[in-house]
């Protein structure tokens, strides 16, 4: 019978081996109490990996995920999630260095960016709403009989 999540070790302490999950995703590295710990690289069947260190089953520490479409990010994470400085590198050479901030990537072009985008929403925002503003002030004059 197959064992979800089967582990087969290959040393007598049980620190480092190859795990086999049902969906057809594979860890190799070292592991502690039958957790990912330390170092090792999980493959999943559909091209996405992740080496670096591990921390009770979660990415933890210096780490190197790579996406199918080409994208490899590198930096640090906590409890499975990238946080501080990393860098992501696009299939076609591209890299953009930035910081973790909530949950987003931040770095200089997509800020920039983000601060165009609000000044130009800004004055989208003034105009449409001087527009209706003039409307409603013409349609008021306009009931009162004033012009």
């Amino acid at each position: 019978m197959y064992n979800k999540n089967m582990i087969q070790y290959k040393d007598d302490e049980n620190s480092h081996g190859t795990q086999t999950f049902d969906n057809g995703d594979i860890y190799e590295g070292s592991f502690k109490d039958g957790l990912k710990h330390g170092k090792g690289k999980l493959t999943t069947r559909n091209d996405r990996s992740y080496e670096g260190d591990w921390k009770n089953d979660k990415p933890h520490g210096f780490g190197i995920n790579t996406f199918p479409n080409g994208k490899i990010y590198t930096g640090r994470f906590e409890n499975g999630k990238p946080v501080g400085e990393g860098q992501w590198t696009y299939a076609d050479g591209r890299t953009f260095n930035g910081t973790w901030v909530n949950g987003a990537f931040v770095n200089g072009e997509n800020k920039a960016a983000t601060q165009d985008y609000r000044y130009i929403t800004f004055i989208i925002n003034v105009l449409v709403i001087g527009a209706m503003l003039s409307f409603v002030i013409y349609w008021f004059l306009k009931f009162l009989k004033i012009i």
